[in-house]
């Protein structure tokens, strides 16, 4: 689950950010770097409004980017160093895991956010995941790959934990192997995911695995550690801290 936070500027520059050199397309061995100032909380200075980009031409450029091949040609070139690294390591280390987060990494919510104009509510959220969402065919591929690797494959997300079994029937509809699928707790109410994802790596790793690699589409997906290599996957339409 996302909260929507309203600032454009902020969405508009994490996709320049997690896209432009050097972070284009290259693996991030951890620690993976922090977003730049001000991505959250939207940076409260003022700032003049030749400063700001129009809300309804950002709109329109997101579409395109999803539309066209961009979106699908960021995220297969990072997926496909993600499978070069599992195919170096997945022999090497004991019990080695791949761990993904799930929305906009795994599955694509952008019919939904194009619907909702970019916004959300937790019940339209809802109920959409109930439905399903399509899923990120290079991250599929990256998945079904690691599990003929022998890698295990298991998702951390920051859904709540009482959407365990349509998100568990999301992913088994989509193809996904799953090996384990951590979901936040409802009673969680810490201002950002890090902690709980980190937790949950940590965890995994107690239980014997190396964890070759850690992939989301936002930087509290990837940042705390306990991965051997972090991967940023593109996402211009939010950002969660």
């Amino acid at each position: 689950m996302k909260p929507w936070l309203p600032s454009i500027l902020a969405l508009a520059m994490s996709i320049v950010y997690a896209l432009g050199a050097p972070l284009a397309g290259v693996a991030q061995t951890m620690p993976v770097l922090a977003p730049p100032a001000c991505a959250a909380p939207p940076c409260t200075a003022p700032i003049a409004s030749t400063q700001l980009p129009n809300l309804g031409q950002v709109k329109t450029e997101i579409k395109a980017y999803y539309t066209g091949s961009g979106y699908q040609t960021e995220v297969a070139s990072v997926e496909a160093d993600a499978q070069s690294y599992i195919d170096a390591r997945a022999k090497v280390v004991k019990k080695p895991a791949l761990v993904l987060d799930i929305d906009d990494t795994s599955v694509l919510t952008y019919d939904y956010e194009v619907k909702h104009d970019f916004s959300y509510d937790s019940i339209t959220w809802n109920d959409a995941a109930v439905k399903g969402f399509p899923p990120v065919d290079a991250t599929l591929a990256l998945a079904k790959h690691a599990e003929a690797e022998g890698v295990a494959v298991i998702f951390v997300t920051g859904r709540r934990v009482d959407q365990l079994a349509l998100t568990r029937d999301n992913l088994v509809k989509d193809g996904y192997p799953i090996d384990g699928l951590y979901l936040r707790p409802i009673d969680d109410h810490a201002p950002s995911v890090v902690p709980f994802k980190s937790s949950a790596r940590a965890q995994i790793e107690s239980q014997g695995y190396t964890i070759l690699e850690t992939i989301g589409d936002q930087w509290s997906d990837l940042l705390g550690g306990h991965a051997e290599r972090a991967y940023k996957l593109p996402n211009p339409m939010y950002y969660l801290p």
